[in-house]
């Protein structure tokens, strides 16, 4: 019964892998282009394109088929031209005739010649972090470096001051985080990184809430010609942060602030105050909530 099954399922195999299939796969471009020249335009990372053929073939459409989408470029001066994409898949993949192209998007890819340029820039992460209960991330995650040199066409680099990271999840987290990440592959098919892969860090400690008093109010943007007095000057606020964090936080480094325009446009005589804290901190309270005040003029 066993082989009888066997031989029944080769069988099917055979006679479904020698009927004609449509399937469509994802395929890398990379563009190569010497120096001093580079590639501008919207060049996507990824063609969709589809093929047609016996099943047999496809199978090596997942196993030893070389399925990249690269162009070599060897440009004498700045230009623009359309590549046709199907066109150049049948003329550079070697298909036979049991494994054909269909369908390529998009179909044509523009591509413009520019000068090449390097400069610095700084990466962002780009990260979503779920903590569990009673934990919290403290400050800011950390890259390092925080900064890399890129090359590419002087037009697109014009419009970059920073990269972003690749995005990632880190879900039910209860300790930090120390491990590597990469740049994010947006544009790596026609820019040069310095370096791909980076350091993160992100400190992570159980959460607490402290109590900090006689927080000074100061009044901002204030003209030269005016004063205000507060009522009452300073505030007791209560913060929710990290427990290491909290501990190391000074009074000094919490600051608050009315701004002077608010009070201008105030109609109710009392306002809330801005506070300055250290990052990865909230406020949770201030008391008292509001303040009073008083506009007089410098004599």
């Amino acid at each position: 019964m066993i082989a009888s099954f066997l031989l029944s399922a080769v069988l099917w195999i055979s006679l479904n892998l020698n009927q004609s299939f449509e399937i469509e796969k994802t395929v890398p471009v990379k563009i190569n282009i010497n120096k001093p020249y580079a590639v501008s335009g919207n060049i996507p990372l990824n063609i969709d394109v589809k093929f047609r053929g016996v099943g047999w073939n496809l199978i090596r459409l997942f196993t030893s088929f070389n399925q990249e989408f690269t162009y070599d470029i060897n440009a004498k001066k700045k230009d623009q031209f359309i590549i046709l994409t199907k066109e150049y898949l049948d003329n550079n993949l070697g298909l036979s005739q049991n494994l054909q192209i269909i369908g390529v998007s998009p179909e044509t890819l523009f591509v413009k010649i520019e000068s090449y340029e390097e400069k610095y820039v700084k990466i962002i992460p780009n990260l979503q972090i779920n903590c569990m209960e009673g934990y919290q991330v403290v400050g800011r995650p950390e890259i390092r470096p925080d900064s890399i040199k890129i090359g590419g066409a002087i037009d697109i680099l014009r419009m970059l001051d920073h990269l972003y990271t690749r995005n990632m999840l880190f879900d039910k987290v209860n300790a930090g985080i120390s491990r590597k990440i990469n740049v994010s592959d947006s544009l790596s098919n026609i820019l040069w990184f310095s370096q791909n892969e980076l350091d993160l860090k992100v400190n992570i400690e159980p959460t607490a809430e402290k109590e900090f008093a006689d927080i000074e109010i100061k009044v901002t943007e204030l003209p030269d010609d005016k004063e205000v007095l507060l009522i009452p000057q300073s505030v007791t606020v209560q913060l929710k942060g990290g427990v290491n964090q909290l501990a190391g936080i000074e009074p000094g480094k919490i600051k608050a602030h009315i701004d002077y325009r608010k009070i201008l446009s105030d109609s109710t005589g009392s306002l809330t105050p801005v506070f300055d804290i250290p990052a990865g901190s909230t406020v949770i309270s201030a008391k008292p909530e509001t303040i009073q005040y008083v506009i007089k003029k410098k004599y």
